[in-house]
């Protein structure tokens, strides 16, 4: 199915995930919708609408030290709910395995959608699923905002309404005054909806959440050096309760990472922050933090898995390199992984029944 499509969360939910989630951006006009980018133009049709051609333009902006440089595309933040609305998504064709023949079918997801979605598919398949929002690039999306949090309150707020959080801290409701929530279906007496968890990349995004809502945080890091040393998973561990990194940390470890990246960083810093962990240490000092952890991503079995050591002639990995996606899998079950961020759910499934088997003789 086309990602984040309703008939990708109904194909999820049949493959028996456990969390199903979505990315959120932001209309101009104040509406949470899903998608995995900012754009629109690498997953939609909207390049076919003529009416919302004259929305192209390109952007830049920092993201985490980090510029992001966008060209010709169609950014959520600069159309409203009803042009959104207007596009259908398709298959990313960077991805040639992945049929089509469900493109131009789904329109993109307002968050409540979404929500509402999650309540059906706990009471029609039986299952409390989980939901665990990301929310993208959140300081862009609050540029020109009338109050700084418009894009996390407002997230929090829809996410308590259907039932997924509770509001402990001072969230300023009334600046939500312009906030529409669909009505709810009724759940069958006895329903236990599912756990819940909010992502994000920024870290100080990720500190507020923790602060305003019962729900627990994941804290998302990919270029953001000092985190993998004792003091930065120190400062995690203050609000974190699950840490996600890409899943080469594990493998050729963050200062391999991070050159061949070509992301710099201050070795003093570094050095008083207690340098950077050894990859095979790192799930053990997650742990010892009382943080679970989730690699991502750990793809398909027809893509190409992304590891440095099968790029690079010469890898200096303490940990063994995964050659396929089987071994890729044992790994981080041995590693003790806390949970998994994949795709292709199946045969996942098939493998962590193989290694429960193999750990049980």
């Amino acid at each position: 199915m086309p990602e984040h499509s309703r008939g990708s969360y109904w194909q999820a939910g049949l493959e028996n995930a456990d969390w199903i989630e979505p990315d959120l951006g932001l209309t101009k006009d104040g509406h949470l919708v899903v998608n995995h980018n900012e754009w629109l133009g690498e997953t939609t049709n909207i390049a076919e609408i003529p009416e919302l051609a004259h929305l192209r333009t390109s952007r830049s902006w920092m993201d985490n030290g980090r510029l992001v440089n966008i060209t010709a595309e169609w950014f959520i933040f600069d159309m409203t709910l009803e042009q959104v609305k207007k596009v259908r998504i398709r298959q990313d064709n960077r991805y040639p395995w992945r049929p089509k023949h469900f493109d131009d079918i789904f329109e993109v997801l307002t968050f409540e959608e979404y929500l509402q979605l999650m309540r059906n598919l706990t009471v029609d398949l039986g299952k409390p699923f989980g939901v665990i929002p990301e929310l993208k690039s959140p300081k862009v999306y609050n540029q020109g905002r009338s109050y700084p949090r418009y894009f996390e309150d407002r997230a929090i707020l829809t996410l308590n309404h259907y039932g997924w959080a509770n509001i402990t801290a001072n969230v300023n409701r009334t600046a939500h005054s312009d906030l529409k929530l669909s009505p709810l279906g009724d759940l069958p007496k006895g329903t236990v909806l599912g756990p819940s968890a909010w992502q994000s990349f920024d870290l100080d995004t990720a500190e507020y959440l923790a602060q305003h809502t019962d729900t627990p945080v994941v804290a998302l890091c990919e270029d953001l050096p000092w985190i993998f040393t004792p003091h930065g998973l120190d400062h995690l561990a203050g609000f974190a309760q699950i840490v996600s990194f890409w899943k080469d940390a594990f493998v050729a470890g963050a200062e391999s990472l991070f050159r061949a990246r070509n992301v710099t960083w201050d070795a003093q810093e570094i050095r008083r922050m207690g340098g950077f962990i050894e990859p095979q240490n790192l799930a053990r000092e997650i742990h010892s933090r009382k943080m679970a952890f989730s690699p991502y991503t750990l793809y398909d079995s027809r893509q190409e898995m992304g590891y440095l050591c099968q790029t690079q002639k010469e890898s200096n990995s303490l940990v063994a390199c995964p050659r396929n996606r089987t071994e890729e899998l044992l790994l981080f079950f041995s590693l003790g992984a806390d949970y998994l961020f994949v795709e292709n759910i199946p045969e996942v499934i098939n493998l962590r029944t193989k290694f429960d088997s193999c750990s049980d003789m």
